[in-house]
């Protein structure tokens, strides 16, 4: 019998995984953009909370990364959606059920906001903040979730492909230029 190699499965599953994504979103450029703006958003999650469960005494690392959730997760991606994809879906009178998910992830938005900043208030002590950060981890992961799994199917009938497309050129639009130098941060933290 075969050593069974943990790593090669883990890949494996990995590669389904974005196969999946892919698979489901293909059709959808302006979700395909939010979902990979997620893979990013999920890379600085991971090194938030391995460094507050490894009780990584680091501010500068825990101001970067409030800075990347307050820059990235919030401006550039959570703005997209508030200003681009959320008025859409509001103007074009999509079921009460697509709206509900919309005020759910709004909410989200909002107690987020207020965990990045006691994350940047407390990022001096891992003690004083872990708490704030593993909250927010956990929050904004089932908020990924939520978009991935609930929203983005949800509000796919009534969405087609070509507003999809305008979507992606005010996503072009709106972008800043810090865009790429905050995922290369995150891509250089998870060395």
């Amino acid at each position: 019998m075969d050593e069974f190699d943990d790593l090669d499965l883990l890949e494996d599953v990995e590669s389904l995984e974005v196969q999946g994504e892919k698979e489901a979103h293909e059709e959808y450029p302006a979700t395909i953009v939010l979902v990979e703006e997620h893979k990013t958003i999920k890379k600085a999650i991971d090194i938030l909370v391995n460094s507050v469960k490894n009780k990584v005494q680091d501010e500068s690392l825990y101001l970067n990364l409030a800075r990347f959730f307050s820059e990235y997760a919030d401006a550039i991606h959570h703005g997209k959606e508030e200003k681009i994809l959320f008025e859409y879906l509001k103007k074009k009178k999509v079921p009460e059920h697509v709206l509900e998910i919309v005020r759910e992830l709004e909410n989200d938005h909002v107690r987020g906001r207020e965990l990045v900043e006691k994350i940047r208030e407390n990022a001096s002590d891992v003690e004083s903040m872990g708490d704030y950060a593993l909250a927010y981890a956990s929050m904004l992961r089932d908020h990924i979730l939520k978009e991935d799994e609930g929203l983005f199917e949800a509000m796919h009938p009534y969405l087609p492909v070509e507003e999809e497309e305008e979507m992606v050129k005010e996503f072009r639009k709106v972008d800043p230029s810090s865009k790429k130098e905050l995922e290369m941060l995150i891509e250089k933290m998870s060395l």
